[in-house]
């Protein structure tokens, strides 16, 4: 089962066969000592989480794909984050500089396993994806992790694929491919520039929304 911690947000899988069926378990956020309160239905296996009944989806392919020690050496709290998943180390070299001057603290990961157990620790703001890395982008398992959030946590992380192939602001492909922003590498030194003003766009047709929950008490 994979939850959700409602203090820092932080994701943790735990073994099903940990979890006493019609029974209410409470247990202590190993991050920020946030109590999560669980329980499971017997009779529709049904996840409450802080009484929000919330359900979660089996991960197919990445259930099984939970964090390890090396993951949980450091803490990165007050920062804004930037996630380069990708096994291209001169690409991470190129990204790197204006990612920092953008004043993020960029983490970067070669393995998917790892990627996805990193953002099941870390809120990323900011998550750079190298095309064709982990096979074909319709098929990336850290694409499938992203889109099977919810929609009030995948909305706070930008999601750029850096691509070979796409063409630089296709929104439309963006869109398809699960994806804020698109830019080829052919323009990875106007990178800066490009992420800022698409992320300012993007706040911008959030905001009436943002405001309108806000007012609401929704977040």
């Amino acid at each position: 089962m994979e939850i959700t911690c409602n203090g820092c947000k932080s994701r943790f899988v735990i073994p099903d066969k940990k979890l006493p069926k019609g029974k209410i378990v409470k247990i202590k956020c190993p991050k920020c000592g946030e109590k999560i309160t669980l329980s499971l239905d017997k009779s529709n296996e049904k996840i409450t989480l802080n009484d929000l009944n919330e359900t979660h989806e089996e991960f197919s392919d990445i259930d099984n794909f939970s964090y390890s020690d090396d993951e949980l050496s450091e803490t990165y709290e007050g920062k804004k984050l930037a996630f380069f998943v990708g096994d291209d180390t001169g690409l991470l070299s190129r990204i790197s500089k204006p990612i920092e001057e953008m004043e993020y603290k960029i983490i970067s990961a070669s393995e998917i396993k790892t990627a996805i157990g990193k953002m099941r620790l870390n809120h990323f703001d900011l998550i750079l994806i190298q095309d064709g890395f982990g096979g074909n982008i319709q098929e990336n398992l850290v694409i499938k992790y992203l889109n099977r959030l919810s929609m009030s946590i995948r909305r706070k992380s930008f999601v750029v694929l850096l691509s070979k192939i796409y063409k630089t602001m296709d929104q439309m492909m963006a869109f398809a491919l699960s994806v804020n922003l698109i830019i080829n590498l052919n323009d990875l030194d106007k990178l800066k520039d490009i992420i800022n003003k698409s992320i300012k766009r993007q706040e911008l047709f959030y905001k009436p929304f943002l405001d309108i929950m806000k007012e609401i008490g929704k977040i």
